[in-house]
């Protein structure tokens, strides 16, 4: 190969090796990002640091509007984890019908690929709350 052959192979190794990292990391930003943005108490400290911001809230109605937010994420908290739980009873019972469906086989195929599914919502999953 000629040299100008190897520069330009090497040029294009290093563009794909390049786009390749770009979108992984990428990938597990946005992963990170997500599960940040649907974190209730992630949410908690933007909104209040948009309050302090916007409004140049005083110390007394900080402390009042944050209790207020806190009762809000621990609601928000609920709501997540009955939406979650309910999500997962539809999916299991959905899950088990095609499985009765399919041949021995089949179901060994099928549950493999249950299990990404499977991997995906438990990164949806939220830490109870304390009562």
């Amino acid at each position: 190969m000629s040299p100008r052959g190897k520069i330009a192979l090497t040029l294009v190794a290093i563009v794909l090796a390049s786009g390749f990292a770009g979108g992984f990391v990428g990938f597990h930003y946005s992963k990170i990002a997500f599960r940040k943005r649907s974190d209730p108490g992630d949410w908690n400290v933007r909104a209040m640091r948009a309050f302090d911001n916007g409004l140049h809230l005083t110390p007394e109605q900080h402390a009042r509007i944050q209790t207020i937010m806190d009762r809000a994420v621990e609601e928000f908290k609920g709501i997540r984890i009955e939406t979650i739980d309910k999500s997962n009873h539809v999916l299991e019972r959905r899950i088990a019908e095609i499985s009765a469906e399919l041949t021995p086989e089949q179901r060994a195929t099928f549950e493999e690929r249950i299990k990404s599914v499977r991997a995906n919502l438990d990164m949806l999953k939220v830490e109870p709350r304390k009562k």
